[in-house]
């Protein structure tokens, strides 16, 4: 009576998964700790058990600085799912040989309620399947296997400015099929989950710095101060109308492709951005790529 009660206040506060966790967790350590358990079941109700004790810690322990434990979760329940994937063969096959001793209602109840787990393992993967089908940026893009392809009918907006995505569509292919090896760019670096970073990302090529949260999250508390110096020195490269700063800037991080897209003319000043057409000028910079706003310039020295 008092366990029913417990679970019910965990289910009413918010912790579903913690209510139908602890007591499976709870009846398996029952199971594998009987004397007279062989080791074959025992085994599998000891993985049974720990991705159920898994299941239960991530619902109360979480990482500093996750976003709503979207990360703590998605980490962890790849081994709960390898778990009871090992775990749930046995266990099927076990239940089955159990139910065949059983009376004729109690495998048809049993059955019956198998049937729906199934269909409703199948639902979920139809209607999950149709949900991420119509989650898109472009309505109208064709379906396809090229991840690029919607650049080329999507719009964005940041900073105040609408544009399309099609130029870095344009631009982002002309860099895939020109550029070789593994040259330096440098491009806008904007906060988590907007459209900065996306030559790398779509070129594989190296960037003076990457997703500036995985950046930080994936090298620790040191490392944190030089991808962020990295961050503010990247603004302060296309903001400065200083040719030397920028030259200075380029040396440093040995950059051998300059992206100044719509995107870069949405983050930046225009003084800052004029300065690369001195640059070019001056011998500094060549245009490699232009096309309506869109401007890629190759560093004289990386040739």
């Amino acid at each position: 009576m008092l366990a029913g009660a417990a679970i019910v206040v965990l289910y009413v506060s918010g912790y579903q998964a913690l209510s139908l966790a602890l007591p499976l967790l709870l009846w398996a350590g029952l199971l594998a700790l009987r004397k007279e358990q062989n080791p074959g079941t025992r085994a599998i109700l000891v993985l049974a058990s720990v991705g159920l004790a898994l299941t239960a810690l991530v619902e109360v322990v979480v990482l500093k600085g996750d976003i709503s434990r979207m990360n703590t979760v998605f980490k962890f329940y790849l081994q709960v799912w390898l778990l009871f994937g090992v775990a749930a063969g046995p266990a099927l096959a076990w239940a089955v040989d159990a139910l065949n001793r059983e009376s004729h209602r109690l495998r048809g109840l049993w059955q019956a309620a198998l049937v729906l787990l199934v269909l409703g393992a199948g639902y979920y993967t139809y209607k999950a399947g149709l949900s991420k089908i119509q989650d898109r940026m472009a309505l109208e893009a064709p379906r396809t296997l090229d991840g690029m392809t919607f650049m080329a009918y999507a719009g964005y907006a940041d900073h105040g400015k609408d544009f399309s995505l099609r130029e870095d569509y344009d631009a982002i292919r002309w860099m895939q099929e020109n550029v070789h090896g593994s040259p330096v760019i440098v491009e806008a670096n904007t906060v988590e989950y907007h459209w900065g970073s996306r030559f790398t990302i779509y070129t594989g090529l190296p960037g003076v710095v990457g997703w500036n949260w995985h950046q930080r999250q994936q090298r620790g508390v040191v490392s944190t101060l030089w991808v962020e110096e990295r961050v503010r020195e990247i603004g302060d490269f296309y903001a400065t109308p200083d040719e030397a700063q920028a030259e200075s800037f380029l040396a440093r991080y040995d950059v051998a492709y300059v992206i100044v897209g719509q995107l870069e003319r949405a983050y930046y000043p225009e003084e800052g951005l004029a300065k690369f057409e001195r640059m070019t000028n001056e011998g500094l910079l060549r245009r490699v790529y232009f096309e309506g706003q869109t401007v890629i310039y190759e560093v004289a020295h990386a040739s």
